[in-house]
């Protein structure tokens, strides 16, 4: 796991880039579905992103993989997510229009 002293600024900008990836695929209405569903659990499901941490190194290039994990044990973290993929959607939505 990364250090724990990494910032919330730091953690932030990766969940805003994780949103806008969400957005731009336009996976809005699933992601928040799910990601409002499992804020209850997200200490567990950052646990379980640590358990498989070694097996998904062996499979794929995972330099966030455990920044990841490490922000969603954090239900404002999740939170802060959900609201960065709605923005990125509403400013798609605009733009598109």
């Amino acid at each position: 796991m990364p250090d724990s002293s990494e910032t919330l600024a730091e953690q932030q900008a990766l969940l805003d880039r994780i949103a806008e990836a969400i957005a731009a695929r336009e996976l809005t209405a699933p992601a928040v579905l799910f990601l409002e569903s499992m804020k209850p659990l997200s200490f567990l499901g950052g646990q379980f992103m640590a358990f498989l941490s070694p097996f998904i190194h062996m499979v794929v290039d995972a330099s966030d993989y455990d920044r990841i994990a490490e922000a969603i044990e954090r239900r404002e973290n999740v939170e802060f997510l959900i609201q960065r993929i709605e923005h990125h959607a509403s400013e798609a939505d605009d733009t598109a229009n």
